[in-house]
């Protein structure tokens, strides 16, 4: 029998791939171990940062590191590929020319999700690095269904950056206090929910649920069913 077997580029950051690793398992249906998905895992945490790339014309360099990720999981015959990052999804269509095995494109599943249940969003806000928010990727997909999306005025996307650079990556601190504040900005926007375009911000989730799209949560889902097995919701 031929199994599907899932491979993941991660190290975009670290703590972020552990949290997609443990989500995989956690929503797969699964009565013994047999029963979960084969997973390649590659924690290239050396790579370039995505953001910096893409601000000083370094996306060659990116590609070159990420090729060299997609040989190593064509070699292991994986049957689909994740990239749990949403600033590298701004290069994903050069990603996914590199190899023939399909890529599942996280920002597409979020917002196609979005789509798909509009008559529960308004308005939505992105909180994301300026790498996400200067490629205007999730701009152009919410254009293509329609959909409304806020990106952040000057001051607020630093505060933004500052969180994600500061002190989630550096410190590994998730600051509440700080998140709600940034939040309340969206929501006085006229935003009733936002995208936490960083897969740093997932972290905040848990306790601001009621106004968060996760696009991880996504990821999951279409790496869960495209690897033949069923999700289970929380």
């Amino acid at each position: 029998m031929n199994l599907v077997k899932l491979g993941i580029i991660g190290g975009m950051g670290p703590e972020a791939t552990v949290d997609f690793y443990h989500r995989i398992v956690k929503h797969t249906v699964a009565n013994c171990d047999q029963e979960h998905i084969d997973m390649v895992i590659l924690n290239h945490a050396s790579i370039i940062d995505r953001t910096y790339a893409i601000k000083n014309g370094l996306e060659q360099e990116l590609l070159d590191s990420l090729k060299q990720d997609i040989q190593i999981l064509e070699h292991t015959q994986v049957s689909n590929i994740a990239i749990p990052c949403n600033t590298c999804h701004t290069v994903l269509d050069q990603i996914q020319r590199l190899t023939s095995i399909p890529i599942i494109n996280m920002v597409e599943e979020t917002v196609k999700y979005i789509a798909e249940h509009k008559n529960n969003y308004k308005k939505i806000g992105l909180m994301a690095t300026d790498g996400t928010i200067l490629s205007g990727m999730y701009q152009k997909w919410f254009d293509t269904y329609g959909l409304s999306l806020h990106a952040p005025q000057k001051d607020i996307q630093s505060q933004i950056m500052d969180m994600i650079y500061q002190d989630i990556k550096a410190r590994g601190i998730y600051n509440n206090e700080k998140f709600k504040k940034i939040l309340t900005y969206f929501l006085q926007s006229g935003c009733d929910h936002v995208i936490l375009g960083c897969t740093e911000l997932s972290g905040f989730k848990q306790c601001f649920k009621a106004y968060s799209i996760d696009p991880m949560d996504y990821l999951v889902k279409a790496c869960i069913e495209k690897s033949g097995k069923i999700y289970q919701e929380d």
